[in-house]
């Protein structure tokens, strides 16, 4: 019973979704939001809401079920027919704490001039 409680946990942990941005270029109509939606779909929960095409800024963000890696996400971009350019993982940005952000503005910032 414990083997089974431990093993549930880390299949859990282990299968943590990402919120993941690539930069596609090259799409430019619906064809390519519904390739990228296919290419995407065992990876997200529902292909509709979980990969997002932004066409005027060529992004696709994707909000997976399970961990994808950047070869994975480089393949099935080019078996939609297209390059990644860039893949951003945004759960793994660096964070910046409340308290942070108020000493931020807190510092004066003193601009030194050029004599000529």
């Amino acid at each position: 019973m414990i083997k089974i409680i431990i093993s549930l946990f880390f299949i859990a942990f282990s299968t943590k979704a990402e919120t993941i941005k690539v930069h596609v270029p090259g799409m430019v109509c619906q064809m390519c939001v519904q390739g990228m939606q296919k290419q995407f779909k065992s990876a997200v929960n529902d292909a509709e809401t979980d990969v997002q095409v932004d066409l005027d800024e060529k992004i696709v963000t994707l909000k997976t079920k399970v961990p994808i890696t950047d070869d994975d996400i480089k393949k099935r971009v080019q078996n939609a027919g297209y390059n990644a350019k860039r893949i951003i993982r945004i759960d793994k940005l660096p964070t910046i704490k409340a308290k942070e952000v108020k000493s931020l503005k807190s510092e004066k910032v003193k601009i030194k001039k050029n004599k000529q």
